[in-house]
């Protein structure tokens, strides 16, 4: 992933954290793992496919949380084409969700 793309999983997944515990809830696992997963190897350059050990599980969810922001009407041009681009590449790299999104 480019820095711009690790930036939009990384402001996505807050929003996920931050949406969950302003409901008084605990913040969603997979959210805090790709958070993790984002900082504990950050990558340098833009590299192919999102290069990111997420479990199907974590990537359709980011997936859907993605495609969610590239909706939003005040989302950022450029953040939209990132998570867009992202979306792309986890339905080539996750061709099915897993069974518990069915």
């Amino acid at each position: 992933m480019s820095r711009a793309e690790q930036w939009v999983v990384h402001h996505v997944m807050l929003q996920q954290v931050e949406a969950h515990r302003e409901d008084g809830e605990s913040p969603p696992w997979w959210a805090i793992n790709a958070i993790e997963k984002l900082e504990d190897r950050p990558v340098e350059e833009s590299t192919a496919g999102t290069d990111r050990p997420f479990t199907c599980y974590e990537a359709w969810r980011l997936r859907r949380a993605l495609s969610e922001y590239a909706e939003q009407p005040e989302t950022p041009e450029d953040d939209v084409a990132a998570a867009v681009g992202l979306v792309r590449r986890l339905d080539e790299t996750f061709v099915e969700p897993p069974t518990a999104l069915n």
